[in-house]
């Protein structure tokens, strides 16, 4: 039976929790994860982050390794339990179990915000609001982060349907068998700019084979 996203987003990432980290051990990717790795201890050196849908904390060791403090949000306990098994220092990491659209436990005081492969997962038409909520958690010039996945043909799973809002959806079957139907946009560059808005600084784009990351500032 395919489940519905509308039902079942937050089920589907508790129940694929163990299989999550395989999909940063394809080959033909390893280059760009490489330059994601690379990209983040760089920008983020030194810095109060707070990092929404942390999942399993595959991105959260790498930034813990050069941050300040790193504040990993995510609403499943199941990623959460992985994320920590990870064994960060707890002088470097705090896991916070919360909604990522409400945030209703964190305070507004980090340098910096990160969000990896979540962009992709929120509707068209909660995208801006979710944005506005993140940069609200977040000191005046914060330094912003999001990375996610491009799509690419014969790599990217297929596209099982789009709706009337544009929204892009695919068909994800667990190990087990068990299949969901999950929302996964692709933004172009300019979906990107115009949902970011232009009371940012420091924008930048950047397109990899296999990914995308922005960074910015917020005023």
């Amino acid at each position: 039976m395919v489940r519905k996203i509308d039902k079942d987003i937050k089920q589907y990432y508790a129940d694929r929790a163990y299989e999550y980290n395989k999909t940063y051990l394809r080959p033909e990717r390893q280059k760009d994860i490489k330059k994601l790795h690379k990209l983040l201890t760089t920008l983020l050196k030194g810095h109060l982050v707070l990092e929404v849908a942390c999942g399993t904390g595959y991105w959260t060791k790498t930034i813990a390794s050069v941050s300040k403090f790193i504040t990993a949000v995510d609403v499943n306990d199941e990623v959460l339990q992985i994320a920590k098994s990870r064994r960060i220092p707890s002088d470097k990491v705090i896991y916070v179990q919360d909604d990522v659209y409400k945030l209703n436990k964190i305070q507004n005081n980090f340098s910096a915000g990160f969000a990896g492969f979540w962009w992709s997962h929120i509707l068209k038409s909660k995208l801006k609001r979710f944005i506005a909520l993140f940069h609200s958690k977040l000191q005046p010039n914060a330094l912003v982060i999001f990375i996610d996945n491009r799509r690419v043909k014969g790599s990217s799973t297929p596209i099982s349907r789009i709706d009337i809002h544009g929204n892009s959806y695919q068909i994800r079957k667990l190990e087990d068998g068990r299949e969901y139907e999950i929302l996964k946009n692709f933004p172009t560059k300019k979906e990107i700019r115009e949902t970011i808005g232009n009371k940012v600084k420091n924008l930048k784009i950047k397109f990899l084979t296999y990914f995308w990351i922005v960074s910015y500032n917020i005023e």
